[in-house]
Order: C-alpha cells, then structure tokens, then sequence
C-alpha cells in the first residue's frame, strides 16, 4: 500500500498534499477512492483514501489511526561535515534515516571542501527514506552552520557529548554511553577536524571516542556511529 506523508493530517480531515506527494502519487498513476497509509513525521500512522486527484492537486480523507510510535527517550543528534561529492552526503542522510536519528546538522569546519547545501533536496531524500523504512518520526534536519556556530549552541545540551576523529586513540563509542542516554556526535571532514578544533569541541564538552581501527569516509562514520547507537538502544 502507498504511504504519503502529510504534517497536518488528523482523523477526519481532508488534507491537501503538497506538491512533492502529489507528484509521487501521480507517478505511481493512482487514482480517487484508492486506500492510502499516512504518516505525519511526529509518530502516528493513518489510514485514509485519496480523493479529488486532479492533473494539479490531490487530496487525502483520514479515516484512523492504525499506530501511534511514542518518541524515543534516547535521542542522537549527528554533527556531520558535508562531504565534497554530494552524492556521499545524500547516501548518509538517506542511510542514518533508516536506521534510525533524530537530527542531522551539517557543520562547515576548516577542512571542509564543501560549503554549501541544497537544504529542501536532503530532506526529500530524509523523506524517501523514513518511507522505505517505516520510521514514523521524520528526523530534523538543521540548517548547515560553521562548527564554532554548533559548538556554542550546544556547550549546555545535556546530551553526553563525543567527537570522533582519527589522530588520538580513546574508547570505542561503543563502551561510551548507555542505552538511555542522549548523545550527540561530531563528524568532522575528509581531511579531519584541526587540532584547534579538537581543543575547541573539548572546551564544550565534547569527549573523543573512536569508531574502531579502519580509517572510515566521513560518510561511513557517520553511519558507523548511528548503527551503534541504534544496536544499543535495540
């Protein structure tokens, strides 16, 4: 059964989709009275058929609520520098959504061959992956900002703090944290976080971990760190 996402969606109500869901549904050729599951991005999945499908707009009825998936108390939240080869970035985002974040920021650091990102396109991408996998919380995605910017607005989150990188030996993030807890993880890019850098996210919190012996993409380690986190909170 198709599934369309649609923030404003409640039982009873007729909803409009936006332009990206309908042109979704009008690539798959449905069509009016065709049964539908909907999910608003906040943990509810509907029941609902499509309705008033025209050449420029459709609609949805929502009839009930087949589930509703509370939030998780042990959030991650991702600092990830954007990669040079944007495809790489996409592949993250696409990845880390599956198996499941919270909120992805990307952060610009010394190092950092890109500086810049199409916002609205990583979050269809978030999107298509939350549908494929059936994650009924639609993780946030930040806008991106410069690492001493992250760093200042995170210097009091009560999240356990880590930031990973290649040139010190510490534990693995792994044995770091517990199962309940929050944490928070930066990621820093090809070319790794300066040194400066480093002393700087320490002086906020943050604690180095390591993400094992190989030498990983920043991409990779990015997915690295959210299957851990996923399989420890399992």
């Amino acid at each position: 059964m198709n599934i369309v996402y649609c923030p404003q969606a409640a039982i009873g109500s007729i909803t409009e989709l936006d332009e990206n869901e309908f042109h979704h549904l009008q690539v798959l050729r449905t069509h009016d009275g065709e049964s539908l599951h909907i999910f608003d991005g906040r943990g509810n999945l509907y029941q609902g058929t499509l309705t008033n499908m025209s050449k420029r707009s459709a609609s949805v009825l929502v009839s009930e609520l087949i589930k509703n998936e509370p939030a998780s108390s042990a959030q991650l939240h991702m600092a990830i520098a954007p990669t040079k080869n944007i495809d790489r970035t996409e592949w993250f985002i696409e990845k880390a959504t599956e198996i499941g974040i919270n909120t992805i920021t990307p952060v610009i650091c010394r190092r950092s061959e890109r500086r810049e990102l199409r916002i609205d396109r990583l979050e269809k991408v978030l999107l298509s992956a939350a549908k494929q996998s059936l994650h009924l919380h639609l993780p946030k995605l930040n806008n991106i900002m410069s690492l001493a910017e992250f760093l200042k607005a995170n210097k009091d989150s009560t999240s356990k703090k880590f930031i990973a990188y290649c040139e010190e030996h510490t534990s693995h993030l792994k044995n770091s944290f517990d199962a309940a807890e929050s944490i928070t993880v930066l990621i820093g890019p090809e070319g790794d976080f300066t040194s400066e850098e480093v002393s700087m996210a320490k002086e906020c919190g943050f604690l180095p971990v390591s993400l094992g012996d190989s030498r990983l993409r920043t991409e990779t380690a990015g997915v690295m760190a959210t299957a851990i986190f996923a399989i420890n909170n399992d």
